[in-house]
């Protein structure tokens, strides 16, 4: 992404940018819509939105073009596509990414859900970890600047056996501690909580870039991240992929959007929804096509020695040659994606990483396409999913003022990188693949869809 900050006319308007996944888009996400267009007074409200694959390392329930159409109907203005190697990175490349398209789009605000409390008089004296948007810049710029006792004491901790995200939040509260930096209580949860990682990360890309961008952090409402309990009027995206799976719509009618709901389950219905273990399958032959590619003996007869020399895995993002070595020597043992995700997993590899890594291998994601994506400027393109009429308004004045490639069809001749464009298509032909054969019908391609708006 190594960008040159571009010469925007800064809006006086209020342009604000959302990061988003919205697997799937329920009433959690109107809430942060709506906080911008009443709270903040946005005049316009811009989605980055993940690819077909997610950034926790699984495959979204539905597919973006619906997931964009739910925000558009639910206030957003212009859903922008984010490149599928972004969007099922590390949370570091991920909101960097997301920041850059925002930045693109004319954003001069992003919004983003938060575990804690806005720091605001009403909200303070409440039992929550608060937002403090001097010590979100002050952990930010930790993360960036790495000073020696900080790069000591990570290293101290991934030497103990910790796994990277763990190692780093014990790092940065003992350097905050020792530095006498912060007294914040809970300390911990602020920097390992999923969407505040995110929050810092936003912070990070801000700061990077130099990008004029005020970060907004709105307190989640009802339960956390992950959370499967359902005693409220929100609830988690986690909670709402349980009740489907199980085929209960009855319990997340009230949790979802009018045109959500609908959109769930008529694609419920159908057959069209995916989850994790739908990519079990197309998973399995591609660890066995990389296992057997470079090997001129009968699969399975590889010694562990050759197979450690051989590291045939680590061409693939995030896949080190220790993660190499384990898929290699426990794909015998393989019988789905969830289940290989467990077998491989060790106190030093979290589920997150290894999920990752095994989508990265699927799609054929490698440290090669990430140089690509950090030598685009900012970002390869802005592939255009969905857009209110003032989204539409908004496109020629982008166009004019981004150096990316702006388009709505693949069928438009400007694409911008060709390396990340056809990884891009690859993935939504598998994904289109795996709908297709779960359905029984016919899904039009890239080339066929009509623009949606």
């Amino acid at each position: 992404m190594g960008i040159v900050p571009l010469s925007y006319e800064r809006y006086s308007m209020v342009r604000a940018g959302i990061v988003a996944e919205f697997n799937p888009f329920h009433t959690g996400h109107r809430y942060i819509i709506d906080y911008a267009e009443n709270k903040l007074h946005a005049d316009s409200v811009v989605i980055a939105l993940g690819h077909e694959f997610t950034q926790r390392g699984g495959i979204a329930i539905i597919d973006r073009y619906t997931r964009a159409k739910c925000a558009i109907d639910a206030g957003a203005d212009l859903v922008v596509g984010m490149p599928v190697i972004a969007s099922c990175a590390s949370a570091e490349i991920f909101a960097e990414c997301g920041v850059c398209l925002l930045h693109e789009c004319g954003c001069n605000k992003i919004v983003c859900g938060y575990e804690g409390a806005e720091s605001t008089p009403d909200t303070m004296a409440r039992d929550q970890v608060p937002y403090d948007s001097t010590l979100i810049g002050k952990i930010a710029e930790i993360l960036i600047e790495e000073p020696f006792l900080y790069k000591q004491i990570l290293k101290d901790n991934l030497r103990a056996g910790k796994n990277f995200p763990k190692a780093r939040e014990l790092a940065l509260a003992e350097y905050f501690s020792t530095n006498a930096i912060s007294t914040v209580s809970g300390f911990e949860k602020l920097v390992s909580n999923p969407n505040n990682i995110l929050a810092i990360e936003y912070q990070k890309a801000i700061i990077r870039h130099g990008f004029d961008m005020e970060l907004i952090p709105v307190r989640r409402q009802g339960r956390g991240y992950n959370d499967c309990t359902n005693d409220g009027d929100f609830v988690s995206a986690s909670f709402i992929r349980h009740a489907i799976d199980e085929g209960d719509f009855s319990r997340i009618e009230k949790h979802l959007t009018p045109y959500s709901y609908q959109a769930l389950k008529d694609a419920y219905d159908k057959k069209l929804l995916l989850a994790d273990d739908d990519l079990s399958l197309p998973l399995h032959l591609a660890l066995l096509s990389n296992h057997n590619a470079d090997d001129s003996e009968k699969p399975g007869n590889a010694s562990p020695a050759q197979n450690k020399k051989n590291h045939r895995y680590s061409k693939y993002l995030d896949v080190s040659d220790d993660l190499s070595d384990r898929i290699t020597n426990l794909l015998p043992q393989y019988t789905g994606f969830e289940s290989f995700t467990d077998l491989i997993r060790n106190k030093s590899l979290t589920a997150s990483r290894i999920r990752r890594s095994l989508i990265h291998i699927l799609i054929g994601i490698t440290y090669d396409d990430l140089e690509s994506l950090r030598a685009s400027e900012p970002v390869p393109y802005l592939w255009i999913l969905s857009a209110s009429r003032t989204g539409f308004s908004m496109l020629g004045d982008i166009r004019k003022k981004s150096s990316a490639p702006l388009f709505m069809s693949v069928n438009e001749d400007e694409k911008g990188d060709g390396s990340l464009f056809h990884l891009d298509m690859s993935a939504l032909e598998l994904v289109r693949a795996l709908r297709i054969n779960k359905s029984r019908m016919m899904i039009p391609n890239e080339y066929q869809r009509k623009v949606c708006t």
